[in-house]
């Protein structure tokens, strides 16, 4: 019995390292990693299978039996994944119990309209790019989050971020206004506050620099001009405006676009639109609450090389305004 009970004992032992050798990493030497799916719906064995044709797992059926000894045969998680050669197959397994999925990075430019941050983000949430949009017109939910407009224009924080795949579309909208209000009160709500500029006309005028430069030095000489201009009772006539009331990104406005009605076209509307025109960064909300203070400019014009012409008259104005033309830059 003695004997036999060792014999027992050494076969239990070999098995067991027969085993643990299935659940081994499968390459130590040269390492890779493999990106993975984990579908809505898909069992074990499907994953199991799928795995061992990656190469990051032995054999299926061990995984599959680790599985079952470790209760989590029906708990393994949908979605994205990375698995590297150097893993054990117990590691893979709890990553996918516990939903470890892999994130993305994803960058929101500076400038883009609601709209078009959908169109970036859409293929990252939950419901995609029309999910985005009801989230960002959802008035109760972001009138919790501090925002004072109707949408989430304006508020959505150009950045980049680390996204989950087919995470809710909420969650990365109030992600965004809340890095938005982080850098706002990191010193700028009290310089609005000392100005005397409210957040929706900061966030507002900041949109249309963001839409206006394309040299981050203009920045504070643009915002001034549109300060002069406020302060001097003259509209703003600010070409993005227009573009945004007719809801067309173009090169440039045409003539008969200056008459589109619309409170947004400050081509016919005194003063500042309604609400942001746009998402800006966080140089154009600084260039709107620390604006060159020196500038008495009332006017710029585009030199096409992305830098612009400025001029405290209109005599000025035309003045670098044949000479855009000059340069074959301006129409």
């Amino acid at each position: 019995m003695r004997r036999l009970g060792i014999a027992l004992a050494v076969l239990a032992a070999g098995a067991l390292a027969f085993f643990l050798a299935l659940l081994a990493p499968v390459d130590n030497r040269t390492p890779y990693s493999v990106s993975f799916t984990v579908a809505q719906g898909e069992g074990l064995a499907e994953i199991a299978e799928s795995l061992q044709g990656l190469g990051v797992i032995r054999e299926r059926r061990a995984f599959m039996a680790l599985a079952l000894m470790r209760g989590k045969s029906s708990s393994l998680k949908a979605g994205p994944y990375r698995a590297t050669s150097r893993e054990w197959a117990w590691s893979i397994l709890e990553r996918l119990a516990r939903g470890d999925v892999e994130d993305t990075s994803v960058t929101v430019p500076e400038g883009l309209w609601t709209a078009e941050v959908a169109e970036v983000l859409g293929p990252w949430v939950e419901g995609g790019a029309d999910s985005f949009l009801a989230v960002a017109h959802d008035r109760p939910f972001l009138r919790g989050l501090g925002v004072p407009g109707p949408s989430a224009e304006g508020y959505l924080f150009p950045d980049t971020y680390r996204l989950v795949p087919g995470g809710p579309a909420r969650v990365v909208v109030r992600r965004m206004v809340e890095e938005f209000f982080r850098h706002w009160q990191d010193g700028l709500a009290e310089r609005a506050r000392d100005r005397g500029i409210s957040l929706n006309a900061a966030v507002t005028l900041a949109s249309i620099v963001e839409a206006e430069a394309r040299v981050a030095e203009e920045r504070p000489r643009i915002a001034a001009v549109y300060l002069n201009r406020l302060r001097g009772g003259l509209p703003l006539q600010a070409d993005p405006t227009v573009l945004y009331a007719i809801g067309e990104r173009r090169p440039r406005t045409l003539l008969e676009d200056l008459a589109h009605p619309s409170p947004y076209n400050t081509y016919r509307v005194g003063g500042l639109p309604p609400g942001p025109i746009g998402n800006p960064g966080l140089g154009s909300l600084r260039a709107v609450l620390w604006p060159e203070e020196a500038c008495r400019d009332l006017y710029f014009v585009a030199r096409g090389d992305g830098t612009h012409l400025f001029a405290p008259d209109f005599e000025g104005h035309q003045r670098n305004r044949r000479l855009a033309r000059l340069l074959g830059r301006d129409p």
